[in-house]
């Protein structure tokens, strides 16, 4: 199957070989969409009938209150899914929009296909479901990270208490963030002026270094 090697590399997919995708691809109403970087592949309060497993690039799950407000709510990679949470919870709408934030290779698959299993329960299909079961562990352990950010009191903090999360996830005290200074203003609920002043005057003290995407931690965060 074309693409196989990406689809081998999701969450969803793992431990599943090619011949049993190919066997699943009609099963689940398998297509396959590209988008450019800033496309909505998704907007938000449409009709729900695709889990959208990401091939190639990334997007952000982005969600607008009734101010017009929008606020990022996290950044998705190749081999990660949106809309399976609500696939799985019975929503019949996408409760946030996901935007492009490069070039995308996405997949669609049909969420009653998926999260149902058939008559047959094929072990393959089992393996999927398994594998869902992992992705929505993971996306709750996100989820309880960004919680843990967003109730520090201070911008600083909040910010300190992303990186440092990013360094460990990284294993390196040199690290990309998959966010512009924007979007980690709305992905930490912060004034984006307020956040690009806090960072620079973390910067002039000799607490990080960064530029664009990419950080460096100078110094123990813990004892700060």
């Amino acid at each position: 199957m074309e693409n196989f090697s990406l689809i081998k590399k999701t969450q969803i997919f793992d431990g599943v070989e090619e011949n049993d995708v190919q066997a699943m691809a009609h099963c689940f109403r398998i297509r396959f969409r590209n988008y450019n970087k800033n496309n909505v592949i998704s907007p938000q309060g449409a009709p729900l009938e695709d889990v959208i497993l990401l091939l190639k690039g990334s997007a952000n799950i982005e969600n607008m209150d009734a101010t017009g407000s929008v606020s990022v709510l996290m950044n998705i990679k190749a081999g990660q899914c949106y809309g399976l949470v609500e696939a799985c919870h019975g929503d019949e709408c996408y409760s946030s929009s996901l935007i492009a934030s490069e070039n995308c290779l996405v997949m669609l698959i049909a969420k009653h296909r998926l999260i149902n299993p058939c008559e047959n329960k094929c072990p393959r299909h089992l393996t999927v479901i398994k594998n869902i079961m992992h992705s929505l562990a993971s996306r709750g352990m996100y989820f309880m990270d960004k919680i843990n950010h967003l109730t520090k009191k201070k911008i600083r903090e909040k910010v300190l208490s992303y990186l440092k999360s990013q360094s460990i996830r990284q294993n390196s005290t040199y690290f990309d963030i998959p966010y512009n200074k924007t979007e980690l203003a709305e992905y930490l609920a912060v004034d984006r002026s307020a956040l690009s002043s806090e960072l620079s005057k973390m910067k002039a003290e000799g607490i990080i270094d960064f530029d664009k995407k990419h950080y460096h931690i100078k110094r123990d965060l813990d004892s700060i």
